[in-house]
């Protein structure tokens, strides 16, 4: 089984290509997510450890978030580990792991902040769940915890 559920906050805004496979178009949206991991050391130090994780959604799903998802916005996502290998012109091997979305919702931001004055949720930062694939999905609770960036 490969399952992987991931909650973290895009590092960029998702980048959508247009291509064509089997005679077909079709949209695929590559993006970053930054996940963080809080833990106390031993010696009672609080600490977070950061991962930055390459994800892509494709058809429906890429032209969701295409529309719906911006650099910093914090995201649950359901997908699959993938892992893509090649060989360069000059013989190396070469591999990348990136999470396959299957479905994905967008969770609301605990306050935006702008230049001058912090700004609550505006009225598109509701929770939106939005299936790449036909599953069930469930709001979860955003822990309010900061983009590392």
């Amino acid at each position: 089984m490969n399952i992987v559920i991931l909650q973290g906050n895009l590092t960029r805004d998702p980048e959508v290509k247009v291509i064509e496979t089997g005679g077909r178009k079709t949209k695929v949206a590559n993006f970053t997510i930054a996940t963080s991991r809080f833990f106390t050391r031993a010696n009672g130090d609080k600490d977070k450890e950061t991962t930055f994780i390459p994800c892509e959604a494709w058809d429906t799903g890429a032209e969701s978030i295409e529309k719906l998802l911006h650099k910093g916005d914090p995201i649950l996502i359901n997908g699959a580990i993938k892992v893509e290998k090649w060989e360069t012109a000059d013989g190396d091997h070469r591999s990348r792991t990136k999470i396959r979305v299957g479905n994905f919702t967008k969770l609301n931001r605990a306050a935006r902040y702008n230049e001058n004055e912090a700004v609550g949720p505006g009225p598109d930062e509701d929770t939106i769940k939005t299936p790449v694939a036909a599953t069930a999905d469930s709001s979860v609770p955003d822990p309010g915890e900061d983009i590392p960036f």
